[in-house]
């Protein structure tokens, strides 16, 4: 008779977050997935007639795996390619010079790609246009993605080469033209997405190890489940679907993947059904949808002016008929939605839909409000009365903080960004995340800057939207499994459960909380394997 090789995990302080079992010493681990935990005597002695293998903690300290609910992995994928423009290099000139690197090293004719581009972090203090590109090359395309992901600017080249010009229109985007009549090169919002859909990719084969990459890239920092945030917005669809596809049946997914998908995609998807179902390791969401687009590229939808722009509030993408439709829609079939607000204007719409859709079949399905950055405390009030998440992206205090208060929105309103606390205060389940590309890849930074609320330039934006450090946890685990419509499976370590585990040097709810940002990741579990170690 054949017996299952178990593994258990001891000599450690393992954290469950389960409040009914709070923390155990040792875990067993069988066919992926929890079979028992308790005392490190009672598991030996569980174990002690069959094959097993121990794993020793070494007093570290480990908890449920980490659930990243917003990025976007399959650009991340694509990134491991292309030019960072990050904030490292200081200056255009530089930006431009590293890109010129890139071009020698490639043929006449193809593109040249950077991204993470951020025009007020720079010396420079704005925007790339054609001119500057051209001087990166006159003999190939060249593209550079905006940090936000939200805008993009091209060369000369490339505008010739997609065919722009002055009379270009795009619903939801803008081909900026510039005072002569000609574009810029500079593309706001759809304008971009569409361009970005001509880029060049890497054959499928390729395409798979780039992918496998990231996913361990993940496994780095403690992710054993990753939202992919949009399939369709970078990438060909097909191409990736079956990338990850091919890389689930092969056994090579070290962390489980949740697939949003945009909304051409998902239209193709829903004549067969094709949602809320999937393997152990890869699984169908539900709709990605875009209303508004970035505060630190001013194409967010206020509810008041930008700090610097008096009489400018951006706007909404399209219009509310439209909104209202197509949430509509995937509400009544069912589906999850996940919809991107950054402005609070933009979720007054998102929620009216929602509110609307809720009317007509009174059914929660973990509908995401993702980074709902500025959503006020009326909206989280209508948000928790029909169960819509907020997804926050909390960095933004810590990487543009200030900038927020002198550029975007003011002291005031930078205080209240991603408003976590507000959140606990309410019994609200919310997650958080980095968004990546657009930051690194990263959690334990991210649950410090939503205990601390510190920018970069050491002022504290918000007092009282400081969370614990458990409720960051929460975020990244009990509360992110609501997220993905997993909270049976995952977020906890409980029997049953899948064995997904992160393993931290120290126990970041009995440090000083400013040296959470300190602590190192020692090991990552996913279904038993350890598929990270430091």
């Amino acid at each position: 008779m054949f017996v299952q090789q178990k593994t258990i995990f001891v000599n450690g302080v393992i954290k469950t977050m389960d409040l009914n079992n709070p923390e155990v010493e040792a875990v067993c681990v069988s066919a992926g997935k929890i079979e028992a935990l308790g005392k490190k005597s009672e598991i030996l002695e569980y174990v002690k007639n069959v094959p097993h293998e121990v794993i020793d903690l070494q007093g570290k300290v480990a908890y449920p795996g980490f659930i990243d609910t917003h990025s976007h992995l399959d650009m991340c994928a694509l990134a491991l390619e292309r030019v960072s423009c990050d904030l490292s290099l200081k200056t255009i000139d530089t930006v431009i010079n590293k890109l010129k690197e890139k071009a020698h090293a490639t043929p006449k004719g193809e593109w040249v790609i950077g991204y993470c581009y951020d025009d007020t972090g720079l010396q420079d203090n704005r925007h790339l246009d054609k001119h500057d590109l051209d001087k990166v090359s006159t003999e190939h395309p060249v593209i550079v993605f905006h940090i936000s992901t939200h805008l993009g600017y091209i060369n000369s080249y490339a505008i010739k080469k997609l065919g722009i010009t002055k009379n270009n229109k795009v619903e939801g985007g803008e081909y900026v033209i510039g005072e002569d009549g000609e574009p810029t090169g500079l593309l706001l919002e759809f304008a971009f997405f569409e361009t970005i859909a001509y880029l060049p990719e890497p054959t499928e084969e390729r395409l798979k190890e780039l992918i496998e990459q990231a996913v361990h890239n993940y496994n780095a920092v403690g992710i054993t489940t990753f939202h992919v945030g949009g399939i369709g917005l970078s990438a060909n669809p097909e191409k990736t679907m079956r990338c990850f596809l091919d890389l689930e049946r092969q056994g090579k997914l070290t962390a489980r993947a949740y697939l949003h998908f945009m909304p051409g995609v998902m239209e193709t998807f829903a004549q067969y059904g094709l949602w809320n179902f999937g393997s152990d390791y890869l699984k169908f969401g539900g709709l990605k949808y875009f209303t508004d687009g970035s505060i630190q590229a001013f194409t967010a939808a206020l509810s008041e002016d930008y700090y610097s722009k008096p009489g400018y509030k951006g706007s909404v993408l399209f219009p509310q008929e439209e909104i209202d439709a197509i949430i509509e829609k995937y509400h009544l079939m069912g589906v999850q939605v996940a919809v991107h607000t950054n402005g609070d204007q933009a979720s007054e719409g998102v929620i009216q839909a929602f509110e609307k859709a809720y009317e007509k079949s009174p059914v929660r399905l973990n509908h995401l409000l993702i980074h709902a950055q500025t959503v006020r405390e009326d909206q989280l009030d209508r948000m928790k009365a029909i169960g819509i998440i907020p997804l926050f992206f909390g960095q933004h205090i810590s990487v543009w903080g200030d900038r927020h208060a002198s550029i975007f929105l003011g002291p005031e309103r930078t205080g209240r960004m991603n408003p976590a606390g507000s959140a606990v205060r309410r019994d609200m389940p919310f997650s958080l995340h980095s968004d990546s590309p657009v930051l690194p890849i990263m959690v334990l930074e991210s649950i410090n800057t939503a205990v601390n609320r510190k920018s970069s330039g050491g002022k504290i934006y918000g007092e009282d939207q400081k969370i614990t450090p458990y409720q960051a946890l929460q975020a990244y685990t009990t509360h992110a499994a609501l997220c993905c419509l997993s909270e049976n499976d995952r977020g906890a370590l409980k029997a049953g459960y899948y064995a997904d585990m992160v393993v931290l040097e120290r126990d970041i709810e009995k440090i000083a909380p400013e040296t959470i940002i300190d602590t190192k990741i020692c090991m990552t579990v996913c279904g038993g394997k350890i598929v990270y170690k430091a």
